[in-house]
């Protein structure tokens, strides 16, 4: 396997880029009415561009001079912010990793050792991960496995689960669909940024995550956690990986109408956005677990994972302990692998990334396992990872609960 280096998909610390002129979220008191919060916002010189309804809430146009501070002390209004245009995805030298790009041909001979007969244990003492661990069926096809699908367990619950039933809503910067081993997997998405496109992705962040998730068990490729999960891509972010608060809330409200059983955000920001705290509460209300990466900065957690109605994960490595650009913090709920993973990539491609954004699909996939084990529901679902969850011996700010393994999960599931 011929191993390059390229740039890997790390999602460390966002930062603010200028807002659109007077563009406002505004969220209101419950029980107002649409007449009564167009009242509100044209009685300020605004103009309503977009309703929110499962926050309560709006983006609308102001002029210029108009500040979120006297906006938040209009009577009925719960909240007021511009809405910034972040990147979400932005990259950092100093956490640059080698990651591997191949395109795999057909024939190709397996690049790395067959999986073991047991996985190995998570508390393995310190070692260099494998990209994957290559497998064959009976036929002598040949698929590969990411080693946190087999450090997980994932292989030994497969006869039982493979994630069908379980739909996950990713949000990031689209999904190439037409992947060979994602398009099994893919339901019809949503473009947030150009509405009337299909929600492709031009970066391929979004497209690393899905695999990680949902990669096909078809003996050609790859193969996620959960390879028979259905996959919903929903675009929020564009192919420089940044994208408006008021975009990230969209996706969420989209998504939510299409009842998944969870939705993955392996994106983040240092920037608290109360609307956007309103729509995480929002999605888990309707009964989503709305699964989110805690960052790469190796500072505080960032949002949404912070939240306290999200999933935050942080990464670990090979050997079990956190990868030192993992952000930590109280807000954690698991750790996961987030070192050299490797998945899908656009144009029929694969690459091996390191990322809090690939640990938080660890988590989803290990939640669609869950689906299809029986758990309905985010209560349930959460429940069932943290009974699932072995304690690494770290502190609760590095790792939460732990980190699920398939075969618990499946002990928690009868």
């Amino acid at each position: 396997m011929k191993i390059l280096k390229v740039a890997n998909l790390l999602l460390p610390l966002a930062f603010a880029l200028p807002a659109a002129a007077g563009q406002k979220i505004v969220t209101f008191a419950e029980g107002l009415d649409a007449a009564a919060r167009a009242e509100v916002i044209e009685g300020r010189g605004g103009r309503i561009v977009k309703e929110f309804p499962f926050i309560n809430g709006v983006l609308a146009d102001f002029p210029d001079d108009k500040l979120a501070a006297d906006l938040s002390r209009a009577r009925g209004v719960d909240s007021a912010e511009d809405d910034l245009e972040l990147n979400w995805l932005a990259s950092e030298g100093a956490l640059t990793l080698e990651a591997a790009q191949t395109s795999l041909r057909a024939g190709e001979p397996p690049a790395v050792q067959p999986p073991p007969a047991q996985p190995p244990a998570v508390s393995t003492a310190a070692a260099e991960a494998p990209f994957f661990y290559s497998t064959a069926n009976a036929e002598g096809k040949v698929d590969r496995l990411p080693w946190s699908v087999v450090k997980l367990g994932a292989v030994r619950v497969w006869d039982r689960a493979k994630g069908a039933g379980a739909r996950v809503a990713v949000l990031d910067t689209g999904v190439d669909c037409r992947h060979p081993d994602l398009a099994p997997n893919c339901l019809p998405g949503y473009n947030v940024i150009t509405p009337r496109a299909e929600p492709a992705d031009d970066k391929g962040h979004g497209t690393h995550v899905s695999g990680i998730i949902a990669g096909a068990l078809n003996w050609s490729g790859m193969a996620g956690l959960a390879p028979e999960a259905k996959i919903i891509p929903v675009k929020v972010l564009n192919s420089s990986g940044t994208g408006k608060v008021s975009q990230i809330i969209e996706g969420m409200e989209w998504a939510v109408r299409q009842r998944p059983d969870v939705i993955n955000m392996s994106l983040g920001s240092p920037n608290f956005s109360e609307a956007q705290g309103k729509a995480v509460k929002a999605a888990r209300k309707a009964g989503v677990l709305v699964v989110c990466a805690a960052g790469n900065d190796g500072g505080k957690v960032n949002y949404p994972a912070a939240f306290e109605d999200a999933v935050a994960v942080s990464a670990m490595d090979f050997a079990g302990a956190i990868t030192n650009f993992s952000c930590r913090g109280p807000e954690v709920d698991f750790i996961a692998p987030g070192h050299k993973i490797f998945s899908a990539y656009p144009g029929g491609k694969f690459m091996a990334a390191a990322g809090t954004s690939q640990a938080a699909p660890q988590i989803s996939g290990l939640a669609a396992l869950a689906v299809s084990m029986g758990a309905r529901g985010e209560r349930a679902l959460m429940s069932a990872l943290r009974k699932a969850a072995v304690d690494l011996g770290l502190p609760s700010e590095h790792q939460g609960a732990g980190v699920p393994m398939a075969t618990r999960l499946a002990a928690a599931l009868p």
